[in-house]
């Protein structure tokens, strides 16, 4: 499957509408209908869509999950980023937490002062992941800080706000970081690593910013 491929089927992408073969075909802008039919089974197989009798179906989070797959065939990240929203990546970090049990809530709102945060991950016992979806394009190493100082500032509030919570780590999700860092102890995780980064997430804990009703570090 050819990269450039996958960036003009993310513009097809309409999230639980179902269309035509035809229809499909005419929104990528592929003049081979047996190509098109090849990107969908190629989708399918991995995990992206469903197809029923020259019917096709995305659901919210395909989209996201195409761009994935996208970058790991090296396409290019900025034609990839082009097709993509914020709420493209709300939808991939809350389903993703959900896969591992996390009960989830988006777009939780403060007032005096004003602030939100995007996507918020509860497990059972309390543990708590919040994450801040960042749809940048290119960012220095002074507006992650910024970004960061606010995103621990966010956690406060929160932990404040709900008393069911017994921790919770803030989490800056990009798409452009090739790996996990850490920018004032919150972490800067890309996309593609934010399954593994939920597995591993309580081993990193002593290089996280993590706030607690009793105690904020």
């Amino acid at each position: 499957m050819h990269p450039d491929l996958l960036v003009k089927v993310l513009a097809a992408i309409e999230p639980e509408k179902i269309i035509s073969l035809d229809r499909f075909q005419k929104a990528c802008g592929i003049s081979s209908r047996s190509v098109a039919s090849s990107v969908l089974d190629y989708l399918e197989a991995n995990n992206i869509g469903s197809v029923s009798k020259s019917l096709v179906k995305f659901s919210q989070a395909d989209r996201m999950a195409a761009a994935l797959l996208a970058l790991q065939m090296r396409c290019d990240i900025e034609l990839v980023s082009r097709c993509l929203s914020w709420k493209d990546f709300e939808k991939l970090a809350s389903e993703i937490l959900q896969s591992f049990g996390y009960r989830t809530r988006s777009n939780i709102w403060f007032v005096k002062p004003r602030m939100e945060i995007d996507v918020v991950g509860t497990d059972l016992v309390g543990f708590t992941i919040a994450v801040d979806c960042k749809h940048w394009k290119r960012s220095n190493l002074s507006s992650i800080s910024k970004y960061s100082q606010k995103q621990a500032a966010r956690v406060q509030r929160l932990i404040k706000y709900d008393k069911t919570i017994s921790q919770v780590v803030p989490v800056m999700l990009t798409l452009h970081a090739e790996s996990v860092r850490f920018v004032g102890g919150v972490p800067l995780v890309p996309i593609q690593r934010f399954r593994s980064f939920i597995i591993d997430v309580k081993g990193f804990l002593p290089e996280i910013y993590v706030a607690s009703p009793t105690f904020q570090c």
